[in-house]
């Protein structure tokens, strides 16, 4: 299975959160976009990072970059990077893969739900640059 997306990577400097980074997605076959928090960045070599899957967004909530006034995620949101993705796999509850076609995000990168490996929280993931699915 692979299917045509879109991304967009944030630069998210929350107020209660801190600096952190919103990398979201449209989800394969629906209107709205999945959204992950990277706490230390993109990897870039074999390092794994602890993602957090956070709420569905529509593409306007998606896309918007600016200030957010109020609530948990107030602050300031800035692009960083967007661009066309392929969505090799997608299991949210087991293993998403997408091939990312950006400026700064590139290659093929993994998503390997925790709550399985580690019994660990449904909306965790580790998230790393990997080979694409044969």
């Amino acid at each position: 299975m692979e299917t045509k997306s879109r991304f967009i990577l944030l630069k998210h400097q929350a107020k209660k959160a801190g600096l952190h980074f919103d990398l979201r997605f449209k989800m394969p076959g629906k209107k709205d976009w999945d959204s992950y928090m990277i706490k230390k960045g993109i990897p870039t070599g074999s390092e794994k990072r602890m993602v957090v899957r956070t709420t569905i967004h529509s593409e306007d909530e998606a896309l918007f970059t600016g200030e957010i006034k109020s609530g948990y995620g107030s602050g300031i949101l800035s692009k960083l990077d967007s661009g066309s993705a392929d969505i090799l796999r997608y299991k949210p509850d087991k293993h998403i893969v997408i091939r990312f076609h950006g400026s700064k995000l590139q290659g093929v990168y993994h998503f390997i739900n925790l709550s399985r490996l580690e019994k660990g929280n449904v909306n965790q993931y580790y998230f790393f640059r990997g080979r694409s699915l044969k």
